[in-house]
Parts: structure tokens; C-alpha cells; sequence
């Protein structure tokens, strides 16, 4: 049976996958009428980083019956996972249609969204996928009756 927090994380991923994908379209774009290498650049990593994104939340999803840590726990550390690829997106798709890294804060709405969307991301990636091995490391330790 599939829980909750593993179908939120495949849907999540199947639609950061495709929004990934479709990065590939105006990453097309911008070789084909020769636009400036950082243009070019930042297609290039809204849609490799949003591939790559989408296939680790598909990864992580049929995994988490290996990951022992209350239902509440990995409920929340999917939610956050979750938010943090949406914000990620956010940060790599509207930085690329804009022309903002977001990766330093700097003057201007959209250059500060952008940022504000990485720095949330780094932040609940970071914090969701510590508590998902620490659960992992938990279930290896009790299958090996190491605890």
C-alpha cells in the first residue's frame, strides 16, 4: 500500500520532471538564435537540475518504507522536500525567463524572489533529506539488531 507522504512525493516529482522537460524547449531556443552564453547557461541548469529533481523525489517515494521514523515525521520531511523542489523551480525558471541567478542577494523584487526561493530550497532539502537518512540509518541498524 502506498502511503500519503510516498504519493505526494511521486506526484511531486512526475511534475517537476516535466517542467524539467520543458526547460529543454526554450534551453533549444536559446542555442538556436545564438543568445548570450549566460542565457544559454541558465536554461541549461533550470532543465538538468529540474530532470535531476524530479527523478530524486521518484526515487526517494517507493523508499520510504526503509526509512523508520514516525508517520508524522516523514510526512512532514515529504512536505518539505516537496516545497523545497517547488521552490527550486520557482528559483531556476523564473531566474532563467529574468535574467536572475538568485544564488546572492541583490537589488530589485525579482532578483530577491529568486534568491528567497534557493535559500528556501537549500534550507528544506537540506533538513528533509538529514531527517530521511537518519530514519534510513535507523532501519539499517535495526535490521542488522545493531540497536
Amino acid at each position: 500500500m502506498t502511503s500519503t507522504s510516498a504519493s505526494l512525493l511521486s506526484t511531486a516529482g512526475f511534475l517537476v520532471l516535466l517542467i524539467g522537460f520543458a526547460c529543454g524547449a526554450p534551453l533549444g531556443g536559446a542555442i538556436n538564435k545564438a543568445r548570450s552564453e549566460e542565457h544559454i547557461r541558465a536554461w541549461r541548469v533550470a532543465h538538468s537540475s529540474l530532470v535531476g529533481g524530479g527523478v530524486m523525489l521518484l526515487a526517494i517515494a517507493p523508499n520510504l518504507a526503509s526509512v523508520e521514523l514516525p508517520s508524522i515525521v516523514k510526512a512532514v520531511a515529504s512536505v518539505m522536500l516537496c516545497i523545497s523542489a517547488w521552490s527550486f523551480t520557482f528559483a531556476l525558471t523564473f531566474g532563467a525567463a529574468r535574467g536572475h541567478r538568485g544564488t546572492a542577494p541583490q537589488r530589485g523584487a525579482g532578483a530577491a524572489a529568486a534568491y528567497a526561493a534557493n535559500v528556501a530550497g537549500v534550507v528544506l532539502s537540506s533538513v528533509s533529506i538529514l531527517l530521511l537518512a537518519v530514519g534510513a540509518c535507523i532501519h539499517l541498524l535495526r535490521t542488522f539488531h545493531l540497536n
